[in-house]
C-alpha cells in the first residue's frame, strides 16, 4: 500500500514539474524570485478601468458636457485604440457615436482616489456634432473554426426546417 502511494506522488511529482518550469519568474534586484513574468498583479497609480471610464462625462475647452463614454475600443495589439462618446441630442434624439482616439483625452483623478474627477477634451461640442459617426462593425468577429448555426440553416431547405415555401 505504501508502495502505491509513493508511487503515485512520484507520478504527480514528475508531471506537475514541467508545468512549473514553463512559468518563468523574475528576479528582484537582490536575486529573490518576484511574480511570474507577464502576470499583472496590481494597478498602478496612472491605469484606468474600463468601469471607471465607460458612462464617464466627456467635457469641452469650455467646460461644457460634450457627453458620455459609451464603450472603448481595444486594438489587436492590446493598446486601446479609441473611446466612444456618446454626443448630442436630447434625451436619445439625434445622438450620435463618435470615437475619439485615447490619447485625445485628458482624465484627472479625484485626489486620494481611484475615481475621475473630469476627462476633457480640445474638441468643442459643434465639432463633435459636425464629425464623422462612428458606426460598430456588423461582421461578428468569432475566432471559432468550423460552420455556424446560420451557416447551417443557410444550407438546410424549406423542408428540412419544417418551413413551407
Amino acid at each position: 500500500m505504501i508502495k502505491r502511494i509513493v508511487t503515485a506522488g512520484a507520478l504527480a511529482a514528475a508531471l506537475v514539474a514541467p508545468a512549473f518550469a514553463q512559468v518563468p519568474v523574475s528576479k528582484t534586484a537582490t536575486g529573490e524570485p518576484s511574480s511570474p513574468v507577464g502576470f499583472v498583479q496590481k494597478e498602478n497609480a496612472d491605469d484606468w478601468r474600463g468601469s471607471k471610464l465607460i458612462g464617464a462625462s466627456v467635457y469641452g475647452p469650455d467646460n461644457a458636457s460634450i457627453g458620455e463614454i459609451s464603450d472603448v475600443l481595444v486594438a489587436a495589439d492590446g493598446k486601446i485604440r479609441a473611446v466612444v462618446v456618446d454626443v448630442g441630442g436630447f434625451l436619445g434624439a439625434d445622438k450620435k457615436d463618435v470615437a475619439l482616439p485615447f490619447n485625445s483625452l485628458d482624465i484627472r483623478r479625484k485626489p486620494a482616489s481611484g475615481s475621475i474627477d473630469k476627462i476633457k477634451v480640445s474638441y468643442s461640442k459643434d465639432q463633435l456634432k459636425n464629425a464623422p459617426s462612428f458606426a460598430f462593425s456588423e461582421t461578428p468577429t468569432s475566432q471559432t473554426t468550423g460552420s455556424s448555426v446560420t451557416d447551417k440553416l443557410k444550407s438546410m431547405s424549406p423542408t428540412d426546417s419544417g418551413l413551407k415555401r
